[in-house]
């Protein structure tokens, strides 16, 4: 949508009208930045527009896009990575003044952002995710491993549990899109993610759930428990959502609008669970 302000300039403003004096010439200023797709196949090309009027430069950010970052008024760009991913553009007037706008696009099928998800933004995932310990204690430590990660990334999660017989709760619930995913009704979605550990065989369990403060009916969509057969060695493991009426639990929106991933941990021994590359598709 066009941001345009019709305004007397005798300062700043979006329209320079002479306030006295020999008068200045008109310019009309409008940020009107856009994108040629909202959603695009990994690989496909996708251009951003810059139709605003009146702006000295602007500079557009693509995370994980080539090209990454751009000045021009428009670009064509290509996603390697699939995910929401939220673009960026700041443009700057004559004045010094800046307009800043997000967009969102949608790369191939995966509804996680690949940051949060794929643990590779220490911030942001830190940021994201969040632990409950049953006792109280601190019987889990959650931080980000750079030093390894799976199906050749470069980060994960590190899950050090330090005290046994105690239930412990990993999950996303409290945020909102884009971090979590949009649910609809009658399709089918596949639950993913790839987990490791040196000494603990097996998980407590893993699961898709849906809540949020105008949700506040709670819905669970896949539950994995235990998840069995855990080694030293990368393993992905699945669960297959089958299609539903998302519409009879919440009919008033027709969706699921805040899908979030669980894990739950409640080892007899202490030990180090390792989790990468959490993922929620879409079947095609």
């Amino acid at each position: 949508m066009k941001t345009k302000i019709l305004t007397i300039f005798c300062s700043i403003s979006f329209v320079l009208i002479s306030c006295g004096g020999d008068e200045e010439p008109f310019v009309e200023m409008v940020f009107d930045p856009d994108v040629s797709a909202n959603k695009v196949e990994l690989g496909q090309p996708i251009v951003f527009t810059d139709y605003s009027k009146g702006v000295a430069s602007r500079v557009w950010t693509f995370p994980g896009g080539s090209p990454a970052s751009s000045t021009e008024k428009e670009v064509i760009v290509s996603f390697s990575q699939e995910g929401p991913i939220t673009c960026n553009i700041v443009a700057t007037y004559p004045q010094g003044f800046t307009e800043t706008k997000d967009l969102v696009i949608q790369v191939g099928n995966e509804l996680y952002a690949r940051g949060i998800f794929g643990f590779e933004d220490t911030a942001t995932a830190t940021d994201a995710w969040k632990y409950w310990v049953s006792d109280g204690t601190d019987a889990m430590k959650f931080t980000i491993d750079k030093t390894q990660g799976a199906n050749g990334t470069s980060s994960c999660a590190k899950i050090e549990i330090t005290k046994p017989n105690v239930e412990i709760q990993l999950y996303t619930k409290g945020n909102s899109k884009p971090y979590n995913a949009v649910l609809k009704s009658n399709t089918a979605y596949t639950f993913s993610f790839w987990i490791k550990s040196p000494t603990l065989t097996s998980l407590m369990a893993a699961e898709v759930s849906n809540q949020s403060d105008a949700q506040k009916v709670f819905k669970n969509f896949a539950w994995w428990s235990p998840v069995p057969n855990i080694s030293n060695t990368w393993e992905q493991k699945f669960i297959d959502i089958p299609a539903q009426d998302i519409s009879k639990t919440y009919p008033t929106e027709g969706q699921a609008e805040n899908a979030y991933t669980q894990f739950k941990f409640r080892p007899s021994t202490v030990g180090t669970y390792y989790i990468d590359e959490v993922s929620l598709k879409e079947v095609k």
